[in-house]
């Protein structure tokens, strides 16, 4: 059973990296997985970011500039790693929250937001094969 204070990291269909959020993160669950991603980053492997934010409420601010932080002291190497980001958003609140953190830290990659997993696997799906990555269970 998952835990609802931290999120949940699936690489099985790597290099789809499957982010899911059991609801908004208690600081220290957010710290934890930011550490998480960053050690994903530090593989050095080229990857696709899918985000599962559709159980996220309300986001603290305190978290909303810490992201923004956590992107300007990684923005060299989320370029240079994350082929994309998929984000799943049903949640106006959710999506505004979304926009104050890329107001004031724009992703260094392509991005796009879906109201559903299969829309978001789809675009990911063609990323991928556009950076010329296949994904595990998909033609290896």
């Amino acid at each position: 059973m998952p835990a609802f204070d931290r999120a949940t990291f699936d690489d099985s269909r790597w290099p789809l990296l499957h982010l899911r959020l059991p609801g908004t993160l208690p600081a220290h669950g957010h710290e934890e997985c930011l550490a998480t991603l960053s050690g994903y980053l530090r593989r050095g492997e080229r990857f696709l970011l899918l985000v599962d934010l559709s159980r996220i409420g309300l986001v603290p601010i305190e978290q909303r500039w810490r992201q923004v932080e956590w992107f300007e002291q990684h923005e060299s190497v989320l370029r240079e790693r994350v082929v994309a980001t998929a984000i799943i958003v049903v949640s106006p609140i959710v999506r505004l929250s979304l926009s104050a953190i890329l107001f004031f830290k724009p992703l260094p990659v392509p991005l796009s937001t879906f109201p559903h997993l299969t829309a978001a696997e789809a675009w990911a799906a063609e990323r991928l094969q556009e950076a010329g990555l296949t994904q595990a269970g998909k033609g290896r």
